[in-house]
């Protein structure tokens, strides 16, 4: 890591934690007492909403009494007179300035005496939840029948009984008022009661929201939470049992609480929601972002200051420094430090320029040392590039002065080799320090001249290792094994190679086919073995001499190399006897090489003047694992095939293991 990087890791996690634990102590802090405030701003909402529905019932509620209180009212519920009462007091123009959508006075046992209704349009109507008003005259049977249920009729001997309700009938939504009817003093036991009301249609719930800071919405009552509080309702006239619900966090941006009102039966009727933006939160969010964005260019400022003025006192000079000490040992002199300031890296530079000195002396004795050996000697860093050579191994390897020098010990390698070159290092390198460690590996291998051509060399090499005892990669000793492995190679051949046709020769057929089976089986694959025998060449040898014999077996050696792709796999047992290994073989890709090779043998063959016309292949095909499991039964079977087709010549037979026949 760099000192730069080193100064950076330094001061910008120390930066950041500052700022994050300001930022938390923002969160923790501010921003819940802003939240707090936008709670409680909400919640005020909500107590204004259920003022104004309040309101709203105590005005209804008045109203109401004002007609429920009154002689003329009395006496048309007491007597039926004055008889056109409902004509001159309930007109719908009179209704209409009472805000009311209807007015009903009843008997004591709760009959209609008289009533208006100013009839609803069903499309103006805000219907909750799932039902639909069916039609007003249901609408006006369903009022008068829940007022009967909730007891807005049960005035009994009280003439100030009065009943204000926020009702859900028929999916809509209405204020319900109800008082009994009395004298205008109120002494009077009650001859009846009045019911009045108006719908929360379009236009009222567009003027509650016009009161309200937030969105508000009208719900159907849906299930009780346990979690809901109740509301204090005494200051109202109306008998309104309300619920207030937690504050819910609804994003980042949005808040909203909900009102249940339920029935003087406690039934839940309706929930007015009110949703209202968290307007202090984000306000304080975008505050805190602010200033921790100032509070971030500040201290990157001062930062960069700070970098600045180490950039040029001190980086750069330490950069100087150690290029200076990087080219060491690329050339043949040492060079020195130019800075040599009064300071301590001035000091230090001094200090480092004596060691040259020192180290210049010892680099050349070194270096003749390594270059009055005749082996070539080599060092490489931990990931494979040449740091050093001698004399001897650019002579080696035809290299120029210092050509090798900072590439790659895989250059110099054929493709071949170079990954058994990697395992090698790699093994030397896990065995380090280990029991069995003898210090030094071993490594045969052919390597690339710079002229391109390859030559065999040893390489014995060692670790090297830092002054710390850290592994720094390798040192070794590279001599010319190039003659002793053309001799091996050479007594090889003779081993494995037919001399006379330069095929493969028995020795090589009897290995090549035990590892050609093990394979086969590793594999799950077959194998085909072809036997060939050539007829009537007997004759050749006493009719025309061995000479000629020779020359016929080259021949047909020749013949059958050009017909096969691989033709390393065909062998000579000896005499006029041929063998081929055939890897992942059918029957039938069998028997096509076969009569592929009849027809290469067919032609005859012209020998120094002689025409050979009369000698002729047959052969035997036997395969893995349909014949035979083993080689010596394989062997026996492909040969019982051979024998087979020797009986009309000039044919190939395919092994039968059920009847143990030979068939064409």
């Amino acid at each position: 890591m760099t000192l730069r990087k080193r100064l950076l890791w330094l001061f910008a996690p120390l930066l950041l934690l500052t700022l994050l634990i300001v930022y938390v102590l923002s969160e923790r802090i501010l921003l819940v007492r802003f939240d707090r405030e936008d709670r409680n701003r909400l919640l005020v909402q909500a107590e204004q909403l259920r003022s104004l529905i309040g309101h709203s019932l105590q005005r209804n509620m008045a109203l109401s009494r004002s007609y429920a209180w009154w002689d003329d009212s009395y006496r048309y519920l007491l007597d039926g007179e004055p008889a056109d009462f409902g004509q001159r007091n309930l007109d719908p123009t009179q209704l209409a300035n009472l805000d009311f959508d209807f007015m009903v006075f009843l008997d004591r046992d709760g009959r209609v005496v008289t009533e208006q209704w100013a009839q609803p349009n069903l499309l103006d109507l805000l219907p909750i939840g799932q039902e639909r008003p069916r039609s007003p005259d249901s609408l006006r049977a369903d009022i008068l029948a829940r007022s009967r249920t909730i007891g807005s009729l049960a005035h009994a001997n009280d003439a100030a009984h009065q009943l204000g309700q926020l009702l859900l009938i028929q999916g809509v939504p209405l204020l319900l008022v109800s008082h009994a009817v009395s004298n205008s003093q109120g002494s009077a036991d009650p001859v009846g009661t009045l019911l009045a009301g108006h719908f929360l249609d379009g236009q009222r719930v567009e003027n509650l929201q016009s009161q309200v800071d937030g969105v508000l919405r009208l719900l159907p009552a849906g299930e009780e939470e346990r979690t809901w509080r109740y509301l204090d309702t005494t200051q109202h006239a109306a008998d309104l049992q309300i619920q207030i619900s937690p504050r819910r966090l609804l994003d980042a941006q949005r808040q909203q609480v909900e009102l249940l009102f339920r029935d003087v039966r406690g039934q839940p009727q309706l929930r007015l929601q009110i949703t209202k933006p968290r307007l202090l939160y984000q306000q304080g969010r975008e505050a805190i972002r602010y200033f921790l964005a100032i509070a971030l260019l500040v201290a990157f400022s001062a930062m960069l200051l700070v970098y600045l003025g180490l950039e040029f006192w001190v980086l750069r000079r330490v950069q100087r420094l150690h290029q200076e000490v990087s080219g060491i040992g690329r050339d043949a002199r040492l060079p020195r430090l130019s800075d040599l300031g009064e300071d301590e890296l001035g000091r230090l530079s001094s200090a480092l320029n004596r060691m040259l000195e020192r180290l210049e002396q010892s680099e050349a004795r070194d270096r003749a040392i390594l270059d009055s050996i005749q082996d070539g000697y080599f060092e490489i860093d931990a990931s494979g590039k040449i740091l050093k050579v001698n004399r001897a191994l650019e002579q080696f390897l035809g290299y120029p002065n210092d050509h090798m020098i900072g590439r790659s010990f895989e250059e110099v390698l054929s493709a071949e080799e170079v990954e058994r070159a990697r395992k090698q290092f790699a093994q030397a390198r896990q065995e380090r320090g280990s029991d069995n460690d003898s210090g030094t590996t071993t490594f045969a291998a052919p390597f690339k001249r710079h002229d391109g051509s390859l030559a065999y060399f040893e390489t014995r090499f060692s670790m090297l290792e830092n002054a710390q005892g850290r592994f720094a990669g390798y040192r070794g000793i590279l001599r010319d094994i190039s003659d002793q492995v053309a001799y091996q190679n050479q007594l090889l051949d003779l081993a494995y190679r037919d001399p006379l046709t330069g095929l493969n020769n028995r020795k090589a057929f009897s290995e090549q086919l035990n590892v050609a089976l093990e394979q086969a089986r590793q594999q799950c694959s077959p194998l085909a073995l072809l036997y060939l025998d050539l007829d009537r060449f007997k004759e050749v040898n006493d009719r025309f001499g061995h000479d000629a014999g020779d020359a016929l077996l080259i021949a047909i050696a020749e013949r059958l190399r050009n017909s096969l792709r691989q033709p390393d796999r065909l062998y000579r047992l000896g005499g006029d006897e041929f063998t081929l290994l055939m890897p992942d073989a059918t029957v039938e890709s069998a028997q096509k090489l076969a009569e592929r090779l009849l027809s290469a043998l067919a032609e005859p063959f012209e020998l120094a003047g002689i025409i050979v016309d009369f000698v002729t292949p047959s052969i035997g095909i036997a395969l893995y694992p349909q014949h035979a499991q083993e080689a010596e039964a394989l062997i026996k079977a492909a040969d019982n095939a051979m024998y087979q087709a020797k009986q009309e010549r000039n044919r190939a037979c395919l092994y039968d293991a059920t009847t143990q026949m030979l068939l064409n």
